[in-house]
């Protein structure tokens, strides 16, 4: 599965149409000269090549193989946001004569929830351990480009060769840079992976975790930093609430509130222009209007109801599917909308039922995963907890960013969710082998 995970980091890591993953097809253009098809036909190559290792070993199978229900509301609800997508497709079909690029569109979106089942598939074929060591590899490769995203943005020690630099300003006459193309990819599931797992090796668990949140810090992004912090708050108070001690919450948000301040103090020395720059956009949220250059919260909001308020009627339930600029020029309006807000594309394209089945699958998941993290123990309960973070900070993302819609990424971009749903089924496999062992007559030499 490493190939899959190392396209979804892409210029990070500089693995953006790096030709070993390009040239085996390189006769179909369809798939190499488009970045999400490409990604998950490696995807599916990858997991047939596991699925084929898993038959040829009948002691995995026997050891892993669970007997019972597979399925639970996180699947179902990715079935219906299925057959909402293929009405789209049904509906774009029957409505526009010049249908260009609208099957490469469907695949990429239907890749998204075909994408989670691979991976729920793989979860659930795949040892607790073996996952949560996968996972770290993950996380340290989020790290090594956190690394280089703090050398190149944060001390302009050039890493990355591109023109995509998002905005430069001038401060003390130092040339500040910002931008989300070579950006980590996964800072803030970095660090509530971290945090649920972080007595498995403290040392290593911090260190990770203050590179990882000097990146966020470097990137310059409000939105990013306060969800960075309430990924912290959100965990002292789980851990608080599970061990049913409102001292433990206290400690821990005062650690890390006193940690997060020397680190500040530190910052400012080594990087005051950085730091002044930064604190300097949040008072701009006092000054700057509310309009296109200002693009705060509530202009967002606003290009988000805009997009929905233009919507024709007759698309307001099912949305308007897998169209592309051939189809309409609106889809322009929608792009720049779902940039800044992931709700604006969701809306558009699945319409109200659409929304409302992510919204709850979002709610779902989040109470889902809250619920193993409560009464369960050990690593099974790290995962959930790890989960539950991650989801938690996506759905806060989602106001101010593109998230699971972002281009290039979209077939692992419910990864999390198709972990959470085999964690479920891994659970009850366990506690079933439990009765089985309980219920087996002792026996006497």
């Amino acid at each position: 599965m490493g190939i899959p995970y190392l396209m979804y980091f892409g210029p990070s890591l500089f693995f953006e149409n790096l030709s070993l993953f390009v040239i085996p097809f390189r006769s179909f253009d369809s798939i190499a000269k488009n970045a999400d098809i490409l990604l998950f036909t490696w995807l599916i190559l990858c997991w047939i090549i596991f699925r084929a290792r898993t038959i040829k070993d009948p002691q995995n199978i026997l050891k892993i193989k669970f007997i019972g229900k597979k399925t639970n509301l996180i699947d179902y609800t990715i079935f219906f946001l299925i057959l909402i997508t293929s009405i789209g497709l049904g509906i774009v079909l029957t409505e526009y004569f010049a249908i260009f690029n609208v099957f490469d569109k469907f695949f990429i979106l239907i890749s998204m929830f075909l994408g989670f089942f691979i991976i729920k598939d793989i979860a659930l074929n795949t040892e607790l351990e073996s996952l949560e060591k996968f996972l770290l590899n993950i996380v340290l490769l989020n790290s090594l480009a956190a690394v280089l995203y703090l050398i190149h943005q944060g001390l302009h020690i050039d890493i990355y060769t591109t023109d995509m630099e998002y905005q430069t300003e001038i401060v003390n006459g130092q040339v500040i840079t910002r931008t989300f193309w070579f950006m980590p990819v996964l800072l803030l599931f970095s660090v509530s992976f971290l945090l649920a797992f972080r007595k498995k090796n403290s040392y290593l668990a911090y260190s990770l975790i203050l590179i990882n949140m000097l990146a966020i810090f470097i990137t310059y992004t409000r939105s990013l930093l306060l969800n960075a912090v309430l990924v912290f708050i959100f965990f002292f108070l789980l851990i608080g609430l599970k061990n049913k001690s409102i001292w433990n919450t206290i400690r821990g948000i005062a650690v890390i509130s006193t940690a997060g301040f020397v680190l500040f103090l530190v910052v400012s020395m080594v990087l005051p222009a950085s730091t002044e720059y930064f604190l300097s956009r949040f008072k701009d949220l006092k000054e700057k209007p509310v309009d296109e250059k200002s693009n705060n919260l509530v202009y967002r909001f606003y290009k988000t109801d805009n997009v929905m308020h233009k919507m024709n009627t007759t698309k307001t339930l099912f949305g308007y599917g897998p169209v592309t600029e051939s189809q309409t020029p609106f889809v322009k309006v929608v792009d720049a909308a779902a940039t800044d807000m992931v709700w604006a594309e969701i809306v558009f394209r699945w319409g109200t039922v659409g929304s409302l089945l992510f919204v709850f699958l979002y709610v779902y998941s989040i109470f889902f995963a809250f619920r193993i993290f409560m009464l369960n123990q050990g690593v099974v309960a790290q995962f959930a907890l790890g989960f539950l973070l991650t989801l938690v900070s996506q759905l806060i993302e989602g106001l101010t960013s593109i998230t699971i819609l972002t281009p290039n990424r979209i077939p692992l971009s419910l990864w999390v969710f198709g972990l959470l749903s085999a964690l479920s089924i891994t659970l009850k496999k366990e506690v079933n082998e439990k009765k089985i062992i309980k219920n087996q007559p002792e026996v006497v030499f």
